[in-house]
């Protein structure tokens, strides 16, 4: 039996279909097969899992199907031509046949991993014992290989039996732009499903991590996973994640501890009924603020006059610093205390795993959690990572626009700070008290945009971002005005900080660490002990387990960083970045350069911003007790990253127990 259909896009988007019929047949088999390693399905919406798996369908289709694609819709009469189409059908099957070979490998290879393939399980092949293991693989799972020849027989014969309609010669003045046509839908097709089902410039393309915008539980995420989608994203990541090791492991979990307690004697507390409010503000590093910076002139214009008037009302940490590169390495730091080096950590296979998060901490302690982002859902994977680490209550842009109507759109990255402020406000008016709340603003990003009839109010500064760094200002002193006479104001701890720096025009924050320097402000209306300023280094990974601290949290935790106040620990700290190829350390006195084998630089960035004293040649004893600090921390970080746990001891244990 054949099927004959009007036109080529027709042809192409059936043809396609049953793929997407033999990659669900691949998927029922791999529930089948690891029933007992995935959770019941109870647990998470069937319409959720469904809608996840179609799109990371999606994606590995048009990624195996490229060329297929493009040679179905080559828009010349050529593409019509018996060796032309026996090209096009051997592109489809081989792609295809490829992509199935990895998915039906996976059904077989899940219990030994519990995680999906990745291009760096490729690795196996280079092993001298491969070929003896791959023969013994496949007499085992001889079954598989079975339904894998079923599922290619189906391809052929559907491929075969779809056909296009003979019609009358058509003018070469109207084929080519009808064929055009078609291939121009087909390529806004695929650009707008690889980048997650939308045109937004604030999303991505998807990442593995994604899953969890259609589920809370790991398990399910691999079975919504389909390779070769999570072999090809991670394609970027063919160098498999470092396994640096320095030191025994047990002295490097000592020097580097994961697993945490909160300390007796705090020097700050907090009632468990006082409101946590989390503002990250984008691009907002600390050259651009006056009362932080030193860069600045007396007569010199301040780009942030409202967070100058905080910084002699809050208690102030002068000496802080970012966890990572981006955006996207901000809230894995302060949520989860897991910085970013090499990658973004979102966008490592390592990232899919299990959390015990700031926010799952605040809800155990009886706080609502939510987050706020005005760009969409998808954007940097900030929804589907907080679903991991225990955010409940979301509101993005779709959110807004469903209440508040499309005009507030940027045209660019998403809702305009100043109109996005007075939706969080009305939020949180709404939440049960206490509540931790996360929002991360936007509009101080490239392009710099300033909304209509707000041109003349802000000033240009010496860089283009200024102005939208004071209109950002703006909307944060905006948003404290309108929020001063709630009832829950008082009750509030505001912890004001900023993802990353963006840029200078003075040398000095150009410069490590000074590149990374960032604001960190606890702000407590009226409450005069949250006064002050600290000198002592301090970091995005330092957040979670300090806010634990301050909170006499009761159950040990997991941290990269530390807690800033738990004075047994407060003369071992150091932040720790990296940068042109190597990693940067910073203590309260120094900086470190470290080459992942030695340390090649040590200056004093106080008196030595730009870093032109190298004074490693002065090595002090102390110098090395802090390097071999640095190796635990690294040694300790990879292990975590590469075993893919980033939960307390106690919690890990119960979880390899339970297996």
């Amino acid at each position: 039996m054949k099927l004959h259909f009007k036109n080529r896009l027709i042809v192409l988007l059936a043809r396609l279909a049953v793929v997407y019929i033999v990659f669900m047949l691949c998927r029922v088999l791999f529930y089948v097969w690891n029933d007992k390693l995935i959770a019941p399905l109870k647990l998470t919406s069937t319409w959720n899992l469904v809608r996840g798996s179609l799109m990371f369908d999606t994606v590995s289709i048009i990624y195996i199907n490229l060329p297929f694609i493009f040679l179905s819709m080559f828009p010349l009469r050529v593409a019509e031509h018996k060796i032309w189409q026996k090209i096009t059908l051997f592109f489809f099957m081989l792609g295809n046949s490829l992509g199935l070979l990895i998915n039906m490998a996976d059904v077989f290879y899940y219990p030994f991993k519990q995680a999906r393939i990745v291009l760096g399980d490729f690795v196996l092949l280079k092993e001298d014992s491969f070929g003896a293991l791959l023969i013994n693989f496949l007499i085992d799972f001889w079954y598989g290989i079975v339904f894998y020849i079923i599922l290619i027989a189906i391809l052929w014969y559907a491929y075969k039996a779809i056909q296009q309609k003979v019609y009358p010669a058509m003018s070469n003045k109207k084929y080519i732009p009808i064929h055009f046509g078609y291939m121009a839908v087909m390529a806004i097709a695929v650009i707008f499903f690889v980048r997650g089902a939308t045109f937004s410039a604030a999303s991505f393309p998807i990442t593995m991590n994604d899953a969890f915008l259609y589920t809370d539980n790991p398990s399910h995420t691999s079975l919504m996973l389909s390779n070769p989608f999570c072999v090809l994203r991670t394609m970027s990541k063919s160098k498999k994640v470092p396994n640096l090791h320095y030191m025994d492991d047990a002295e490097a979990q000592k020097l580097a501890s994961t697993t945490h307690t909160v300390a007796a004697g705090e020097q700050f507390t907090l009632d468990r009924k006082t409101n946590v409010f989390l503002i990250v503000l984008e691009s907002f590093g600390k050259a651009h603020i006056k009362s932080m910076s030193d860069q600045f002139k007396p007569e010199q214009e301040t780009n942030t006059p409202f967070v100058d008037s905080l910084v002699n009302e809050s208690y102030v940490f002068t000496n802080a610093y970012q966890s990572g590169l981006r955006s996207i390495d901000a809230l894995p730091a302060i949520w989860a205390s897991i910085p970013s080096f090499k990658e973004h950590f979102l966008s490592l296979p390592n990232s899919v795993s299990s959390y015990h998060g700031l926010p799952q901490c605040m809800a155990e302690m009886g706080y609502e959690t939510a987050f706020f982002h005005g760009g969409v859902r998808e954007s940097m994977g900030f929804v589907s990572f907080g679903k991991t680490a225990g955010v409940k209550q979301f509101y993005s842009r779709q959110e807004y626009e469903a209440e508040m109507g499309t005009d507030d759109f940027d045209g660019k990255w998403g809702i305009w700070d100043h109109k996005f402020f007075p939706y969080v406000h009305k939020k949180l008016n709404g939440f049960k008290k206490p509540f931790f709340g996360t929002v991360f603003t936007l509009s101080s990003h490239h392009p710099y945009s300033i909304p209509a009839g707000y041109e003349k109010q802000f000033t240009e500064g010496t860089l283009p971002i200024h102005r939208t760094i004071k209109y950002a200002d703006y909307s944060l002193k905006e948003f404290f005005k309108s929020i001063k006479n709630e009832p829950w104001y008082n009750n509030t701890l505001f912890i004001i900080t900023a993802d990353h720096g963006s840029g200078s025009d003075n040398d000095k924050f150009n410069k490590q660490p000074n590149e990374y320097a960032i604001p960190l402000i606890f702000f407590k209306p009226g409450d005069t002990t949250f006064k002050g300023k600290d000198d002592r280094v301090m970091q995005h990974i330092d957040i979670m387990p300090t806010l634990l601290g301050m909170l006499d949290y009761n159950k040990p935790y997991f941290s990269f960083g530390k807690d800033h106040f738990d004075k047994a620990l407060a003369n071992d700290h150091f932040v720790v970045n990296f940068s042109n190829s190597a990693f940067n350390f910073t203590t309260d006195d120094y900086y470190y350069l470290f080459n992942e084998k030695e340390v090649i630089a040590k200056t004093d960035y106080h008196t030595d911003p730009l870093g032109k004293n190298n004074l490693i040649a002065k090595q002090t004893p102390a110098d090395i007790i802090n390097i071999k600090r640095f190796k635990a921390f690294l040694q300790e970080y990879y292990a975590h990253v590469n075993s893919r746990n980033y939960l307390p001891a106690n919690e890990q244990k119960k979880r390899e127990e339970g297996k």
